[in-house]
């Protein structure tokens, strides 16, 4: 506790609190997602009204194969000579473990919606 000149006290903040900025689901944007999903859905609707597909399997198929096209894409980009490539700090350690993480959290996404897809034409 410290002592104040009015007399009170407080209690002393903690030095892993101070200038720490909180961000929990307030920073995301989910226009983007809401746009792809959307695009995706009225796709999936053409393909079963044109071939007879159920809609949710070519939805989710066409969704997965737009991931699939991001993450080459992505990683593409980030390889020496790609366009997104800067030497010091996309070469890091630190830089090609948030690659890695990135990537495994959108194989993960990509694995869940082959898994729907399959699901859903069983």
């Amino acid at each position: 506790m410290i002592a104040s000149r009015a007399g009170w006290t407080r209690k002393k903040p903690r030095a892993h609190y101070v200038g720490v900025k909180f961000t929990l689901m307030n920073d995301l944007d989910f226009k983007p997602a809401a746009i792809m999903t959307a695009i995706c859905v009225l796709i999936g609707v053409a393909i079963h009204y044109f071939t007879g597909f159920y809609w949710l399997t070519a939805t989710l198929l066409v969704m997965s194969a737009l991931l699939i096209n991001g993450l080459m894409m992505f990683n593409e980009d980030l390889d020496p000579g790609g366009y997104d490539y800067q030497e010091g700090i996309t070469d890091t350690t630190k830089a090609k473990a948030e690659q890695t993480k990135t990537n495994r959290i959108q194989i993960f996404i990509i694995v869940l919606l082959i898994i729907g897809a399959i699901w859903s034409a069983i």
